[in-house]
This record gives structure tokens, sequence and C-alpha cells, in this order.
């Protein structure tokens, strides 16, 4: 009995401890030296779907790749990919597997500190300018009396939650959060659940025809931050009384403005 218990004990730990010991080069291999020299850096690696092979920045095996490939198949879309890495603090150095699995779940969703998150605008001459101006969950997609952001005590394999955001660029609109996880990813997709217009007037993306996509790998130093924008039915840019909107860019600046407030929630 003991030598059963014994080797069942040895197998765990083949089949566990590899999970979290994982390095950038092994769940990107596709990745040139000098890619995975910008992400411990701290530089951005990124790519847009009509120029580039964007499936290489997608984790092996991850929640996000499988995402990233459906992605790529629907019609008459583009996508943007980003990734960063974000070396553990000494607070999250010291914590267990899932205890940080659950920290991080947590600060993903305490979407009500987005407010007055920045960005960098082109037009206002490539300076900080608000985001986020109003950011809350709601009890249903018709409400709008605001929820507080929610605590988990555990980490469930799914979750679904209705937002409420104001922004600088579409106004307001309501999304949907759903969260797949595993034991060391977060994975949350960011649907419209609203048309979104440019100034708040012009239509630019359709209902549902927007997925911004987050997720989360622990590694063996840190945690790699996967984000991406799909949008449908749409050319990368749109034309309004004479000004372009460069779709790509525009989401490829939220998906940064909301991978560093991340980071700066993860080191608080």
């Amino acid at each position: 009995m003991r030598v059963k218990r014994l080797v069942v004990t040895l197998l765990l730990c083949v089949f566990l401890v590899p999970l979290f010991s994982l390095t950038l080069e092994e769940v990107l291999p596709a990745l040139s030296r000098d890619q995975i020299e910008q992400l411990y850096a701290g530089e951005l690696v990124e790519g847009k779907s009509f120029s580039y092979d964007v499936k290489i920045l997608a984790p092996q095996g991850s929640i996000s790749e499988q995402h990233l490939v459906e992605a790529l198949q629907k019609p008459e879309s583009f996508t943007v990919v980003s990734l960063s890495y974000i070396p553990y603090s000494e607070v999250m150095q010291a914590m267990a597997s899932a205890q940080r699995q659950l920290y991080i779940f947590n600060t993903m969703r305490a979407i009500s500190t987005q407010e007055g998150i920045t960005y960098i605008s082109y037009r206002a001459g490539n300076k900080p300018k608000e985001l986020i101006e109003k950011s809350w969950y709601l009890e249903t997609p018709k409400s709008r009396s605001s929820l507080p952001d929610p605590v988990s005590s555990t980490v469930p394999p799914k979750a679904q939650y209705y937002v409420y955001q104001k922004d600088s660029s579409f106004k307001s609109n309501v999304y949907r959060h759903s969260y797949i996880t595993t034991a060391d990813e977060i994975f949350v997709k960011v649907e419209n659940l609203e048309t979104m217009r440019v100034f708040g007037l012009f239509k630019a993306v359709e209902s549902e025809m927007l997925a911004i996509a987050m997720s989360t790998m622990q590694l063996e130093d840190g945690l790699l931050l996967s984000a991406m924008a799909t949008i449908e039915g749409r050319d990368p840019e749109v034309k309004i009384l004479g000004y372009t909107v460069d779709l790509p860019s525009a989401f490829t600046r939220r998906t940064t403005a909301l991978g560093e407030w991340f980071k700066d929630q993860l080191n608080r």
C-alpha cells in the first residue's frame, strides 16, 4: 500500500512540477531570440494578422492559442495580438501557485480600478489621454446600477459577468466578460453587446463583432500576459468626414493600456 502511494505521489510530481516551471522559450518556441529578450526586458511584442503570422504569439497548448486559432478562421476579420512578461514581485514569488492564481483572478476582475487609466493618443500629439471614464459591473445587460467588484475565495473553472464602461473613443457600452481558467492560465473574453460608435455618433463595430481577450499564464519566474482583439465585418480603417480611424492601432493601444493597468494592480 505504501509503495502504491509512493508511486502515485511521484507521478503527480512528474506531471505537476513542470506546469509552473516553464519558461518563455518553452511556451513560445517560434519566437526569435530578439523577441524573447524583448519580453524579458519588459517590452511589448505584437503583430497584426493581415501583415504577420500572429499564431506564433500564442502560448502553446493554451486557451489563448485555441481562441486565436478560432478567431483567425472568421471571414472578413482581423486580429491584433500583443505579449508582455511580468516578473513575479517578492510577494507573488512567496505565494503557492494556487494562492497566486486566486490573487491574479481577483486582480483581473477589479474593473472599477480601470477608471482613469490612460493611453497614448495620436490625436493628442502622442501624449497620454484618459481612456476609461467609468467602469463597473452590472446585474444584467440592461441595468445601469453599479455592483462592487467581485472577490472570490476560490478560482472557478468558468465565470461570466456584465460590465458597463464609458471611454473616450467609443463612449458608453455594455460588455460581457467570460472567464475560463486552468491551474496555470486565466483567460477572459470581452465582447461588446452594443454597437460601438466613434465619438458616440458614427458606427465603428456592430454588436458582438468585437472580442478582446486577455490571458495570464504562470511561468517559472513570472506571468506571460497575452492580449488580443478581433474585429469582424470591418476593414482595418474607418473613414469618417475626412478623418481616418485606424482600428488595429486603436485596439492595440487599448489592450496595451489594459495590460499596463493590470501590471500596476498586481504590484500594489
